[in-house]
């Protein structure tokens, strides 16, 4: 639990720990290239209700957690049963859940934490509300310091096609990727943070391609995040 929460502790004070490594997007899968992934069908079958946080293992066996950082439970679901979305058909997913409007689970943002930092991450995912949403995405290093984020634009539906967005980012600096949050943005209050994704996959080694200039994003997007939590823990 306490690794989930070092992303917390990091947002909470970024002007001080902020590395601002240099990244790469990757806009697929194939782009990415790789290595190593969580199957995330070993947490249970889909509708299983789980805690956070919860240990996971990656294919190659390095250990790792996941969950909603604020502690709260989220859902094991598949594409077609139970989540009806624009994944490829039957794709193991973790849902944030919504206890406002779904009355199940919490509500994101979601946090990843492994053991062995990587090179690089990505994933499909898809916002709870259909319609046009962002993904904000920040990865840090072992300790909890901010190396570096992005926001993608992605569209939500129920076409069940892979047209879910592929969020994929890489360390240009080095393999120094150990702690990963996630979080989104639908146009409503309501939907803040709901969202599904599929199997993280992984790579061990230094993402190589033209960087971006992440320092301009370190501040502004990780204070939103943390405006979002402070307001929902208040309405509570």
């Amino acid at each position: 639990m306490k690794r989930i929460f070092l992303i917390v502790i990091a947002v909470l004070s970024l002007s001080a720990v902020a590395r601002a490594d240099s990244f790469r997007r990757f806009n697929s899968r194939a782009g990415q290239n790789p290595t190593d992934f969580i199957d995330l069908s070993q947490l249970g079958p889909t509708g299983t209700i789980l805690s956070t946080p919860q240990p996971v293992s990656t294919f190659g066996g390095n250990a790792a957690q996941v969950g909603n950082i604020n502690g709260t439970s989220f859902l094991r679901e598949d594409e077609g049963n139970g989540w009806h979305g624009n994944f490829d058909y039957g794709e193991n997913l973790i849902w944030t859940g919504n206890s406002s409007v779904a009355g199940v689970g919490g509500i994101g943002p979601m946090g990843i934490a492994l053991t062995n930092p990587v090179g690089s991450f990505g994933f499909e995912i898809q916002a709870d509300l259909y319609g046009p949403f962002t993904a904000t995405v920040e990865a840090f290093d072992i300790h909890g310091n901010l190396l570096f984020g992005s926001t993608f634009s992605g569209h939500s539906n129920g076409l069940e096609n892979g047209s879910a967005l592929f969020v994929g980012l890489g360390d240009t600096s080095g393999v120094n990727i150990g702690e990963i949050l996630i979080s989104t943005s639908s146009g409503n209050p309501l939907y803040a943070n709901d969202f599904a994704i599929d199997d993280p996959s992984f790579t061990y080694t230094t993402a190589t391609a033209t960087p971006e200039p992440s320092s301009m994003f370190l501040m502004g997007s990780s204070l939103a995040v943390l405006a979002g939590i402070l307001r929902r823990k208040l309405s509570v």
